[in-house]
C-alpha cells in the first residue's frame, strides 16, 4: 500500500480512537453517547429511524421489571437470535401496557476482543433490538442505546458459559428524575 492510501486511513483511525476515547466507556448522561449522535447511536441515517434523546442516568434505569427478556446473542454476531424474538414481543406488550414510559437497551460483550471492539459490538446489539422493537410498532423516540462492550460482565469467568451470557442487551426502564 502506498502512503497515499495510508493518510486518509490513518485520519480515520484517528478520529475514531478520540470519540472513543473521550466518551469514558460510552456513559455520558447528557444524552450524547460515543459515536457523536445521542446516546451513542450510530443509526444508519436513512433507515428513517430517527436517533433518541435522553437526559437520564443509564445508571438508574429499573433493569428488574424486565430482566427476564434480557437478549442474549452467539459469539461475534449482533443478529438477534430467533429463540429470542418472543422476548421482544414481550417487551413491545409490556411497553404499549406502559404509556409514557421509555426503555434503556444496554448493549453487551463477552471479554474476547479489544475494548473498542466489544463497545462498537455492544452497540450493534443494542442498535439490532432498538430497530427490531420499532418495527414491532413501538416510537423510536422511547428507545434509549448505549454500549458497555465488555466492562460490565453479567458473569465472571473464561468458560463458554460466562461468555454467553455476558453477550447480551439489557432492558431496562428509563426512571426520569
Amino acid at each position: 500500500m502506498n502512503k497515499k492510501c495510508l493518510a486518509p486511513l490513518l485520519l480515520v483511525v484517528t478520529f475514531a480512537l478520540a470519540a472513543c476515547e473521550s466518551s469514558k466507556n460510552g456513559e455520558d448522561y447528557t444524552g450524547m453517547g460515543s459515536s457523536g449522535l445521542p446516546n451513542g447511536d450510530n443509526v444508519d441515517l436513512n433507515s428513517g429511524i430517527p436517533p433518541a434523546r435522553g437526559n437520564f442516568n443509564p445508571n438508574d434505569a429499573d433493569y428488574q421489571t424486565l430482566a427476564a427478556d434480557t437478549i442474549y446473542f452467539a459469539f461475534d454476531s449482533s443478529t438477534i437470535p430467533g429463540a429470542e424474538r418472543g422476548k421482544l414481543s414481550q417487551v413491545c406488550d409490556w411497553l404499549k401496557a406502559n404509556p409514557g414510559k421509555a426503555l434503556f437497551l444496554a448493549g453487551h460483550a463477552d471479554k474476547r476482543g479489544t475494548p473498542e471492539y466489544n463497545r462498537a459490538l455492544g452497540e450493534r446489539r443494542a442498535l439490532a433490538v432498538r430497530e427490531y422493537l420499532v418495527g414491532l410498532g413501538l416510537p423510536a423516540a422511547s428507545l434509549f442505546t448505549n454500549s458497555y462492550g465488555s466492562d460490565r460482565p453479567a458473569v465472571q469467568g473464561d468458560t463458554e458459559e460466562a461468555f454467553a451470557k455476558n453477550r447480551r442487551v439489557e432492558i431496562g426502564v428509563v426512571v426520569q428524575k
